[in-house]
C-alpha cells in the first residue's frame, strides 16, 4: 500500500492495510485481560496496535461495536448444545462452559448482558431456543426463558466473580433450575 504523499509504501501503511476485525478484536481482548473492560477504548486499542484511532473504524464503527464484537468473539468459545442430544444435557453444558469463561476473565460479565449481535453470537441464541423448544416449550415460552435463563446463570456465577470459587454451589444451582424446567412442562401438560 503506497501514501498519496510518497506513493510507496511506508511501514505504517503496510501495518494498516494488515489489520482486519480479528487483530483488532485480539487487541481489544488483550486490553481487557490486562487492565479490564473500563480501559478498553477506541483510543487505547488504536494505541496498542501502533496505529490511530481513526484507523480503527474501517472495522468498527463505535466502542459499542467493538464491545459487540468482543462479546461475539467470547461467544464462539461457549458449548452450544447440541440438536441431537437431550435438551438439558446440552443446556447445562452451556451453563458450564460460560462459567468457564467467565471465570477466566471476570471483566467479560457486562458483554454478556449486551444485545446479541455477530454470528456467533446468533448461533448461541439458535442453539439455545432450539434446546428449549425440544424440551417440549412454545415460542412465546422460549423467548421468555431464554432471558430468565441467562440471568439465572449469571446469578449463579457472580458469587464466584468476587469470592471463593464453589462449582458445588454452581451445581446445585443447575439443578434447581433443571428441576424448576421439569416442573414447568409437567405443569402444562
Amino acid at each position: 500500500m503506497y501514501t498519496p504523499y510518497t506513493h510507496q509504501s511506508t511501514p505504517y501503511t503496510e501495518w494498516i492495510a494488515s489489520l482486519d476485525l480479528e487483530t483488532v478484536v485480539d487487541a481489544a481482548v488483550s486490553l481487557a485481560d490486562d487492565a479490564g473492560l473500563e480501559a478498553v477504548s477506541l483510543r487505547r486499542v488504536a494505541s496498542r496496535l501502533g496505529v490511530t484511532p481513526m484507523a480503527l473504524y474501517r472495522y468498527v464503527e463505535s466502542k459499542d461495536a467493538l464491545l459487540d464484537a468482543m462479546a461475539d468473539r467470547l461467544y464462539e468459545s461457549l458449548t452450544l448444545p447440541d440438536a441431537d442430544a437431550e435438551w438439558w444435557h446440552g443446556l447445562a453444558e452451556l451453563a458450564r462452559s460460560t462459567r468457564r469463561v467467565l471465570l477466566g476473565r471476570p471483566w467479560a460479565a457486562p458483554l454478556f448482558s449486551r444485545p446479541l449481535a455477530g454470528t456467533h453470537a446468533h448461533a448461541l441464541d439458535e442453539a439455545l431456543q432450539g434446546a428449549l423448544r425440544a424440551a417440549g416449550f412454545g415460542t412465546a415460552e422460549v423467548r421468555e426463558l431464554h432471558d430468565q435463563l441467562s440471568n439465572m446463570v449469571f446469578a449463579l456465577v457472580a458469587p464466584e466473580l468476587h469470592g471463593t470459587r464453589n462449582r458445588a454451589a454452581f451445581e446445585r444451582g443447575l439443578e434447581l433450575l433443571h428441576a424448576g424446567l421439569e416442573a414447568r412442562l409437567r405443569g402444562r401438560a
